[in-house]
């Protein structure tokens, strides 16, 4: 209705300035001038009529019976709308043309000489908005519009808004999920694997490549897991760690426990028959030299195997704690192999036991000469001790790709297949009475599993047809 009305005042202001100083009917035989009118006229989509009060009538012209084109009516200008209140307004403030018969709905003032009423077709009860406006040379001038249009604009309008309002209420849905999903998938995403780190499981990540604060967040919870798993890592391996060197002190302090068991129960022998025999020789037990000449030998006998005992513990406590360097050089270890086997013949003679020697002529190896020598010593001794049956001893030298292989065969029992692994620790026996009857002290072989272990090479021990077999492992010289 106001742009209806604004369009109808506009209209009235170019008819206004198109019919300046006419007030005559010979003033509107232009043709231009009825020309510009009616276009005005169609351009609205309205009626328009031009007369004065009297009844006169410049535009639409009557036609030849008297009647104007079409039905119009004009109002009483004296006719006060200021106030409203005045209403119905009187009969005689409408004056009729032709057929036409109104009834005035509604009206509203617009300046001195101008105002807006709306009217009714009585009998095709069709409303219509009229705007009238006085000019000084008393020419009135109506323009008129149906109000049908209006109302269909007004309707189509509304089906239209209605259509908008159901597609923007959809798209606002669709809009909403999706906003909501873009913000709340996220953050159900940061819920879940932060539940996951509350369980100290920090196997998954959040993949949100977004740049604003969710993103930013996201990348601050995968930044607090990823120090979150480095840590509790951390303390795990430390866990570990301290649990290694518990248990490894726990078994350091079993081994001292059992090491002085040990120590005691070898020394006790000993000191026992050095005791009693020493006793005897000072009580005069025995009268004669000879029997002062045993215990005398017993006395030495047993003290030169504390002497032993003692230098072997030494030996292998000096190479476990690093004490002792290990010197390596280059040497042929053919020599000392031939030294070795020299200062055994006597007790290989005294014994009967056969000795196979195979290896090459010149091996040369890189290694201390002296902890080598220990090793064959010990091994060497071991089979000694332990030779059975045919009684034969075959000491084999076999070079390979990056070591020198030295082994040791004597032909006797197997070993236990429990004991395989155990006869390389400090004391351990498979037979104590036997081991006791050869003097052995139970660390032999302890040495050699040190010597080797400091070397960095491979010692093992195998039963093989009819017999055992301990080996070990030299590095080549360097060339």
């Amino acid at each position: 209705m106001s742009y209806k009305k604004s369009t109808l005042i506009e209209s009235s202001a170019k008819l206004a300035d198109l019919i300046v100083g006419k007030s005559t009917s010979s003033d509107f035989n232009d043709e231009n001038l009825i020309y510009q009118i009616s276009t005005i006229e169609k351009s609205i989509g309205g009626t328009i009529f031009i007369g004065t009060i009297d009844g006169k009538l410049f535009y639409p012209q009557q036609n030849g019976r008297g009647f104007p084109q079409r039905p119009v009516f004009m109002t009483d200008p004296t006719f006060n709308l200021r106030n409203k209140s005045d209403t119905p307004p009187p009969k005689s403030w409408l004056r009729s043309f032709g057929q036409s018969k109104r009834g005035v709905k509604d009206w509203e003032q617009y300046d001195a000489n101008s105002f807006f009423f709306i009217t009714q077709d009585t009998n095709f009860k069709i409303d219509t908005l009229s705007y009238q406006t006085k000019l000084a040379n008393n020419v009135l001038i109506l323009v008129w519009i149906p109000m049908t249009g209006i109302s269909e604009s007004a309707a189509i309008s509304n089906k239209f808004t209605a259509i908008i309002g159901l597609i923007t209420i959809f798209i606002t849905a669709l809009w909403a999920l999706y906003i909501s999903g873009r913000f709340t998938h996220p953050i159900a995403e940061m819920n879940r694997i932060t539940k996951k780190m509350a369980e100290l499981d920090f196997s998954q990540v959040l993949k949100i490549d977004r740049k604003d604060e969710i993103g930013q967040l996201s990348q601050s919870i995968n930044h607090l897991s990823y120090n979150l798993d480095d840590a509790i890592n951390e303390l795990n391996c430390r866990n570990r760690l301290l649990e290694q060197d518990i248990e490894r002190e726990r078994k350091l302090d079993n081994m001292r426990r059992k090491f002085i068991s040990n120590v005691s129960h070898e020394l006790k022998t000993p000191i026992f028959l050095i005791q009693g025999y020493a006793d005897g020789l000072k009580s005069n037990v025995v009268s004669d030299e000879e029997k002062r000449n045993f215990y005398c030998d017993v006395i030495m006998e047993e003290s030169e195997k504390m002497d032993n005992l003692v230098k072997d513990l030494l030996d292998l406590s000096q190479i476990e704690s690093g004490i002792f360097p290990v010197n390596k050089t280059n040497f042929n270890v053919k020599l000392i192999i031939n030294d070795t086997i020299s200062k055994y013949e006597p007790i290989l003679s005294e014994k009967n036991i056969h000795l196979n020697v195979d290896m090459e002529e010149d091996l040369e190896v890189n290694a201390d000469p002296v902890r080598i020598e220990q090793i064959i010593v010990n091994l060497m001794t071991n089979a000694i001790d332990h030779a059975e049956g045919d009684k034969v001893i075959k000491l084999s030298v076999k070079p390979t790709a990056e070591k020198v292989r030295v082994s040791v065969f004597n032909t006797g029992r197997a070993i236990p297949d429990d004991a395989l692994d155990k006869i390389w620790s400090s004391f351990y026996k498979i037979d104590q009475a036997r081991t006791r009857g050869f003097g052995g002290t139970g660390l032999g072989l302890s040495i050699v599993r040190a010597i080797q272990e400091a070397h960095a090479n491979e010692y093992g021990v195998s039963n093989v047809e009819n017999g055992v077999e301990f080996w070990f492992d030299i590095c080549w010289g360097q060339r």
